[in-house]
Parts: structure tokens; C-alpha cells; sequence
């Protein structure tokens, strides 16, 4: 996928770019070089997996963080999209008393994975933008003005991003509660 080069990264985004491309860069650099020392010192390719095992790992696992890289907007989209698409399913047929148990056994599961690649996302975003609002002041109120008040919008997104930090485990557990107490099963109270 091509994306207009008009809404690239910011100042942050293209300096982090850069330094992961450049890490990965030396990384692999430095991984052909293993592979041609112990080819040349051996005279063999046998063995050359135990001898550059460990720096493919480390820089084949960092590559993870492309997905993130470029992810960022649809990967919210995407989670927010089938969360919500289920719960307004799950509501409509609930008002008719008739949900399927497959619809309401996704509507209290699903979340255990849209959520945190949802929350992802929105962090992720923000993020990028971060650099972008706070060099125009996006919806900021700069001083002079008549009311002598000034905001910055930036230093909302900046508490927003640091609220994640308590409220994820306490919207997350409450969620997991909700999931327990609709699909486990009902026991028999007549004794």
C-alpha cells in the first residue's frame, strides 16, 4: 500500500524511523559479517546458525515493530470497528430476545484482544501526532488574550496517554468480571 507522502511522520516519527532503520541497518550488517567470518574461518557454512543465532533473534524480533511502524490509525480502526460492530449487533437482537450464543460468547471475548490492540492503536497514534499539535499548538490558547488564560492542548494528550497507565487494568478487569458473570455457567440455587 502506497500512502500520500504529504501526511508522513513528524520530526519524532522520522527521527525514531530512522534510528530503527539505521539499528536494524548495523544489526544485519553485523550478522552478514559473522556469517562470512566463520565461512571463511571453517571453510564451511555448517554451523554458522549456533554461531549468529543469538543477533538474528534480536534483530528478526525487533523487526516486530514494523507492524507498529505502520499500523498505527487501522489498527484502532480495525479493533474499534469489530468491537463495535458486535455490540450493536448484540444489542438489536437482545431486544427481541433472540442473540445467538456465538454473538454473545464474541460480544464478552472478543475484547480480550480488540482492546489492548485498540488501546495500542490509540497510544500509537497519538503519539505520532503529539509532535505535529504541540509545534502549531493545535487547539491551544496562547497568551496575550482577553481573558489572560492560556491552554495547551498538547499537555491534555500528554495526561490522556498517562491515564492509560490506571484505568486499562481497571476497564480491562471489569470487562473480564462482565465476561464471567454472562458466560459461566448458571448453578442450580435449588437445593
Amino acid at each position: 500500500m502506497v500512502c500520500n507522502k504529504k501526511h508522513g511522520p513528524g520530526n519524532f516519527g522520522k527521527v525514531y524511523l530512522a534510528l530503527y532503520n539505521f539499528v536494524q541497518f548495523l544489526g544485519w550488517s553485523y550478522i552478514l559479517l559473522l556469517v562470512i567470518i566463520h565461512i571463511l574461518s571453517n571453510k564451511c557454512y555448517i554451523g554458522v546458525w549456533k554461531f549468529v543465532q543469538f543477533p538474528v533473534q534480536i534483530f528478526q524480533s525487533l523487526a516486530l515493530l514494523e507492524v507498529v511502524n505502520c499500523v498505527g490509525v487501522p489498527m484502532l480502526l480495525v479493533a474499534w470497528s469489530i468491537a463495535e460492530i458486535t455490540r450493536y449487533l448484540y444489542y438489536a437482537l437482545t431486544l427481541y430476545n433472540f442473540c445467538p450464543w456465538l454473538l454473545v460468547w464474541c460480544r464478552y471475548s472478543l475484547f480480550v484482544v480488540l482492546y489492548p490492540t485498540g488501546v495500542t492503536g490509540e497510544i500509537l497514534t497519538m503519539l505520532t501526532a503529539f509532535p505535529y499539535i504541540r509545534d502549531r499548538q493545535m487547539l491551544s490558547i496562547l497568551l496575550p488574550n482577553r481573558a489572560n488564560f492560556s491552554f495547551h492542548f498538547h499537555y491534555v494528550l500528554i495526561a490522556i496517554l498517562l491515564s492509560y497507565i490506571p484505568f486499562f487494568p481497571q476497564l480491562f478487569g471489569h470487562l473480564w468480571k462482565q465476561r464471567c458473570r454472562v458466560l459461566s455457567p448458571v448453578k442450580n440455587k435449588e437445593q
